[in-house]
């Protein structure tokens, strides 16, 4: 399981386990929060391609999915 705070969220690096979206290496560009203020969703971008998307926070706590930094 990952471990992050919630205030270094925005503009943090990630690498998939598996391509995602023809990407591995992805950043932060974003974050969505629900009523109560809290982060419930994250933008990422690929580094290379520029695409970027929408994930569920809790999605990036997977660690069998995300790594945190880039490797």
């Amino acid at each position: 399981m990952n471990v992050f705070s919630s205030k270094d969220l925005l503009l943090s690096k990630w690498t998939s386990n598996a391509a995602f979206h023809d990407e591995t290496h992805f950043v932060v560009t974003g974050t969505l929060t629900d009523g109560k203020g809290e982060i419930s969703r994250v933008v990422l971008q690929g580094v290379h391609n520029r695409h970027t998307f929408e994930l569920e926070r809790e999605t990036l706590e997977d660690s069998d999915l995300w790594r945190m930094g880039w490797r």
